[in-house]
Order: structure tokens, then C-alpha cells, then sequence
């Protein structure tokens, strides 16, 4: 049986001996998407209208890494509430990510960003300058938020909910916290996912999640109105939700599981987690695949990553601070609490369990310094798994970093 896996700029095909029994599992593609009608009812009879009556609103959007069609839903929101676009004053959700690029500017806000431009900003979670103090967290942090959030009465979230590595799922609450806090907070926050209860598709016992939850009860929810997204592989709209933020993103939550996990009665011998574009740019996000699909590998089983990672390693954080970490106890050799510290201490937990190979460009002394095995051919690899493991079971999933795939037995 020979199956195709994209990977650079060329498809790999491989060839899967035959007394390998073989799953596939791809991303869920909608044969009905919602459009114009969909959103003009459901933002109407969630009060939508209502809402933006009087004081102009604050529209928060997500900035240009996430695949939210927010050009979409304001051009919609341009024909059904007329004015409400250009009286509006816009902030993107950047969280610790770089300042918007000209090219993310047009991505997010498409054929309006001329009309709006005058009007956008965004956020620096360095700048305390441009923040208000909230108090003390469940933690004992300071909590910093954007002083747009509490000098606007009126609060729009446009976001999209699809499953999440650490926090459950994106959208909602995501889009004020870490989207519009301060640095320390969002350390704090991360630092939490180096428990692997914060999972993909969990809310409740995912430690990230709770903490966001308990960050938003510190905001006044009446100030804020969701229009929550799923869309599919193809960014068709599979799902819309309209309403109290917290409400709408719960809603959205059921679908998007639905759109992006496919539950396994089962676990496997070995998982092909295929990376597409453009997470496959660099190892950084194409952790996402091995977080997604790991609870579906059988314990001393292979999860192979296949990406690339022509761009390299992404961010520097994690892999600086490789230099001071101590594997065995699972944290920084001087006890302290660094951003970027679960990249490493989730594939170093995962790894004690299971063994974690890349198929990638990466030099193998770069990919070994981050706690993966490097896997130089995967044909080969198979051909062993044959004469080594018995009734073999294997799991090909494409678009890995998201598509998750849910272990029944976990």
C-alpha cells in the first residue's frame, strides 16, 4: 500500500508493508458552509444589534498568524449594521507575538483596512504603558490588561475556536488573555501548561484553561459580545456563535470538535503525524502535530513528525533554554520560571513515555538539543516497525498540527 504525505516542496510517497494494518485520518471538510444568511440571523436573535446601539464598540480581532476570516464577518457586519464599521475603533489581539506587518494588516481586515486603518491598534504585552492594573491572580501575579478593555463599555470579540495544545481550545477568553496582557501574566499562564492535563480539546482540569477563566471573572462580562467561528480545512464556515463571549465560545467548543478530532477506540504502535503549510515552516509550531495525536500512541510506541522545518527552529526561547534544562527533574537547572519552558518539558514528558522521531531538514545535533529523535528515513523505518512489532497497528494523519485525534481509553 503506498500512500502520499506532503512534505517541503515535493510529496513523499511511502510505501506501507502489507502486514501493516493502516488508519487514516484527514481533517473534516463541510458540504453545506454558512455564509451571509447564517450570521445575519444568528447575530440578530442573540441581540446583536442591540449591543452595538449607542457608544461606538471596540472590535477586538485576532492578528495574521491565526486563520480567523474576521475580513469576512466585518464586511457582513458592514451590510447589517451600517455605520457600526467606520464609527468603530479596532485592537488586535497580538498576545506576546511581533507587531502586525503590512501584509497582516490586509489579511485581517481585507477590502476595509482603508477605511478602518486610521482607527486599528495593537497590543505589546511588554508595554505596561498602555495597560491598566487589575490586581492579583489565583497565582499571585500581578495582572496587567490593555486599558482599551476597560475604557470601552462596548467590547466586540471576533474570533475563531478550533482545538488548542495546551489551553483546550483558541477563541474566546484567548483573545483578552494572553491576546491583550501583560508578558509575566502570559508567562505565568504558559508556565502552566508544563502539566500535560492542559491538553488539546480539555477545559475542565486543564490547568491553562482555568487560569484563563479565572483571569476573565476579574472583567466585567457585560462589556463583551462574541461572534465565535469554526471554519473547516477548507476556512469554510462550519460553524457561527453570537452571544454573552463566554457563552459563544462554549457553543463553538462542540463544533469545532466535531470539525477537527476524530476519537480512536484504540492506540497505535506508531502515528505519521503529516505537517502542512505553514506550519511546517519551523519545529516551534510543528510541536502542534505531536501534542494533537500522542494519546493515540501506544505506550513505547513512535510518533514520527513529519515537517520540514525549513525555516528552522522558530522561536529561540525554548531552545536557549535547552542549554539549562535538566531533563531528569523536568524544569530549568536554577529552579526559575521562563517563557517558553513547556515547549520543552511537554516533549520531554511525552518522551518518557513514547518515543518522539522528526523527519525534517533540521541538522539531527539541533533536533536532538530539544528532546527529539531524528528520523532520517522513514521508509526504512516502517520496514523495521514490520519485523519487529507484531499485528502492527499504524496511524497516518494528515494535517496533523490540526487534526487531533482523541484516545477513548485516556
Amino acid at each position: 500500500m503506498k500512500i502520499t504525505l506532503a512534505y517541503a516542496d515535493s510529496p513523499l510517497v511511502v510505501d506501507i508493508p502489507p502486514s501493516i494494518h493502516v488508519d487514516m485520518f484527514s481533517p473534516v471538510t463541510i458540504s453545506d458552509p454558512l455564509g451571509t444568511d447564517a450570521f445575519s440571523s444568528g447575530f440578530l436573535r442573540a441581540g446583536g444589534e442591540r449591543f452595538l446601539s449607542g457608544k461606538p464598540p471596540l472590535i477586538i480581532v485576532n492578528d495574521g498568524y491565526r486563520k480567523t476570516p474576521t475580513a469576512t464577518i466585518l464586511q457582513w457586519l458592514d451590510r447589517l449594521v451600517p455605520g457600526v464599521i467606520d464609527a468603530a475603533s479596532y485592537l488586535i489581539s497580538t498576545g506576546t507575538h511581533t507587531a502586525p506587518t503590512s501584509e497582516h494588516y490586509r489579511v485581517i481586515f481585507g477590502p476595509l483596512w482603508e477605511r478602518v486603518e486610521a482607527r486599528v491598534g495593537y497590543h505589546d504585552a511588554r508595554d505596561r504603558s498602555s495597560m491598566i492594573y487589575l490586581g492579583q491572580d489565583d497565582l499571585g501575579g500581578e495582572v496587567w490588561v490593555n486599558s482599551a478593555v476597560l475604557e470601552n463599555s462596548r467590547i466586540l470579540v471576533i474570533s475563531s475556536v478550533e482545538p488548542h495544545y495546551f489551553a483546550g481550545f483558541t477563541g474566546g477568553r484567548k483573545a483578552i488573555f494572553p491576546g491583550l496582557t501583560d508578558f509575566d501574566t502570559v508567562t505565568r499562564n504558559h508556565n502552566l501548561a508544563n502539566s500535560l492535563e492542559a491538553a488539546p480539546l480539555k477545559l475542565r482540569g486543564n490547568p491553562v484553561a482555568e487560569h484563563l477563566d479565572s483571569l476573565m471573572m476579574m472583567l466585567d462580562p457585560d462589556k463583551f459580545f462574541g461572534i465565535q467561528i469554526v471554519t473547516d480545512s477548507r476556512r469554510q464556515m462550519a460553524g457561527l456563535f453570537f452571544g454573552p463571549l463566554d457563552v459563544a465560545f462554549r457553543n463553538a467548543t462542540v463544533v469545532a470538535e466535531q470539525v477537527y478530532a476524530h476519537a480512536v477506540s484504540k492506540q497505535y504502535d506508531v502515528v505519521i503525524c503529516e505537517v502542512l503549510p505553514p506550519l511546517d515552516r519551523n519545529l516551534y509550531q510543528a510541536q502542534k502535530a505531536l501534542e494533537n495525536c500522542q494519546t493515540a500512541v501506544k505506550d513505547e510506541g513512535t510518533a514520527i513528525i513529519l515537517s520540514a522545518c525549513m525555516e528552522g527552529i522558530g522561536s529561540r526561547y525554548f531552545f536557549d533554554l535547552a542549554d539549562k534544562w535538566d531533563r531528569q527533574t523536568n524544569r530549568a537547572v536554577d529552579g526559575g520560571e521562563y517563557f517558553g519552558s513547556h515547549k520543552l518539558s511537554r516533549v520531554n514528558s511525552i518522551g518518557r513515555r513514547i518515543d518522539v522521531r522528526l523527519h525534517s531538514a533540521l541538522p539531527d545535533d539541533i533536533v536532538r538539543h530539544i528532546f527529539y529523535e531524528p528520523l532520517d528515513k522513514l521508509q526504512l523505518f516502517l520496514y523495521s516497525a514490520e519485523q519487529e512489532c507484531e499485528d502492527c497497528n499504524l496511524a497516518v494523519v494528515h494535517d496533523a498540527a490540526n487534526t487531533v485525534l482523541k484516545a477513548l481509553a485516556n
